[in-house]
């Protein structure tokens, strides 16, 4: 009796591939598929209607506080401006939720092996990148705009002398830009570091590393230095204080170091989120799935 014999243990696995020379979808659909994974994504409702409240939240408590403290000495009321810049507060915790949505954006296709299926219809991989991060863009921007108005509604009625109409003032409106910018931009950073780690929970720790915990470090590193050159330097080139100069021309009068105009700041984001998109971008065009 003749008998085949199969070593299935020693059987050599099949590796996943993708041929990169396929056309795939166009650049639209997979936008659009795209958007459409972000919006089935529970996370990004949670995160965005958090994201929303908060910053109302915030708005009204601090519109409250300027108008208590007006009632109680006139010299504290300030001025629209600096309102307007206080009550945009929310946006910071804007950057830490809608940046963590950024990393799991694209974490969440590693974990559940959905990437496999994405780059079977996408083969292109940086046509891919392109539409993830264009749909984060879009869904990032909505919320933030959202925020940004609803708190400068809150804060307007609350306290004076900021009203509705100083929306179109071009001050307010330049401050609240650069406040939906710099929100933006951190998603981007969430998903460039989410790209590169591909890890949910070390993309978040870094984030919030980046946007909390380094410039605690640096405080104290330009203390115990005696003001040294270098850590100046670093210190300017540290990412929140990016955005304290881009979002407020203030930013200079509380800060321990001189302050940068507007146009370097923006540089300085821009370099921050393009080092984790292009390590995480070769990283992704280099290794399978």
């Amino acid at each position: 009796m003749n008998t085949t014999h199969i070593n299935t243990a020693t059987a050599t696995p099949r590796t996943f591939t993708i041929d990169s020379t396929l056309s795939g979808v166009s650049f639209l659909a997979a936008a659009r598929s795209e958007f459409a994974k972000l919006k089935a994504l529970r996370t990004s409702w949670w995160l965005s209607i958090i994201t929303v409240a908060l910053g109302v939240f915030i708005a009204g408590a601090v519109a409250f506080s300027f108008q208590q403290f007006a009632a109680d000495d006139s010299a504290m009321a300030g001025d629209a401006l600096q309102i307007a810049i206080q009550g945009q507060a929310g946006s910071y915790f804007a950057m830490i939720l809608l940046g963590s949505l950024g990393v799991i954006a694209i974490t969440t296709e590693y974990s559940t092996g959905a990437i496999r299926s994405s780059l079977t219809a996408v083969p292109q991989r940086f046509l891919l990148l392109s539409a993830k991060g264009l749909a984060l863009v879009i869904w990032t921007a909505a919320v933030t705009a959202v925020m940004v108005l609803l708190s400068h509604g809150l804060t307007s009625i609350i306290a004076e002398p900021l009203s509705l109409g100083d929306i179109f003032d071009a001050e307010i409106a330049g401050m609240y830009a650069a406040s939906w910018v710099s929100v933006v931009l951190t998603s981007l950073l969430g998903f460039g570091l989410g790209l590169l780690l591909r890890s949910s929970a070390g993309g978040i720790v870094i984030l919030a590393v980046i946007m909390f915990v380094l410039q605690m470090v640096l405080s104290i590193l330009y203390g115990v230095t005696g003001n040294a050159a270098w850590v100046e330097v670093l210190m300017q080139a540290e990412y929140m204080n990016l955005v304290d100069n881009a979002v407020n021309p203030n930013a200079g009068e509380f800060s321990m170091v001189p302050a940068l105009e507007a146009w370097q700041a923006y540089v300085g984001l821009l370099i921050w989120v393009a080092v984790p998109m292009t390590l995480g971008a070769l990283r992704f065009s280099h290794r399978d799935a």
